[in-house]
């Protein structure tokens, strides 16, 4: 059994999602609110297992209450529902812990699919969510380079632009000889911009490097 708890300002739509889900024999609404405060201090109270949350109330920060309740209890489901795609809410509230964003147009069954895929570790995000989502990680990927430069600034290290042309290079595993083609330089010239990225980094094995250019872009590609 689900131990649910629901959070919107309208009372009518939370009536309708609670009379919606006590059909289910694997499902309980045991808390609602439609304030941020009372939700706070509902969650406390109940400790539900899966909380539904609306993100555009008044006078009450969704994001924030988000990452309160996962603080106080981290393995709890957290399902974002809303009328309309708001690209930075979408954003934050995953970066706050959410485990699903769904828009409130979705009809019942699939609200119910939702909330036990969801219960079964699955990450749900309604269609125009998941685009979303998708463009905001191709425009990060298209800028690899510059993500590589941000990911080497954060840890203190300037690169010329020429070296960072060659390290970007060298993370897309190119040999010498393409980096020397694709920059117009000699093999030679290449070799040294490496060997001086070596010493920058303290690294001095090619493989290593790679997979640490790698791993820095890999992390800033998902942020």
């Amino acid at each position: 059994m689900t131990r649910i708890m629901l959070i919107d300002d309208q009372q009518l739509f939370i009536d309708g999602m609670k009379a919606l889900l006590l059909k289910e024999k694997d499902m309980e609404v045991i808390a609602k609110a439609t304030t941020g405060r009372t939700g706070l201090q509902q969650f406390m109270e109940h400790l539900p297992e899966l909380v539904l949350i609306d993100i555009h109330m008044p006078h009450t920060d969704a994001i924030k209450l988000i990452l309160h309740m996962k603080e106080v209890k981290p393995n709890v489901k957290v399902l974002v529902l809303t009328s309309f795609t708001d690209e930075d809410l979408i954003i934050s509230a995953i970066y706050a812990g959410a485990d699903g964003f769904l828009l409130k147009n979705l009809n019942g069954d699939r609200l119910k699919d939702s909330i036990r895929k969801v219960m079964n570790d699955e990450v749900i995000f309604s269609g125009e969510v998941a685009q979303i989502l998708a463009k905001r990680v191709l425009e990060r990927r298209l800028d690899k380079r510059e993500l590589l430069d941000e990911a080497f600034q954060q840890k203190g290290i300037h690169l010329s632009n020429r070296e960072l042309d060659v390290a970007y290079l060298m993370a897309k595993g190119i040999s010498n000889k393409h980096i020397a083609e694709r920059l117009f330089l000699s093999e030679g010239t290449v070799k040294n911009y490496i060997s001086n990225i070596y010493q920058t980094f303290q690294i001095n094995n090619r493989k290593e490097l790679i997979a640490y250019f790698r791993q820095l872009l890999d992390k800033k590609v998902l942020t």
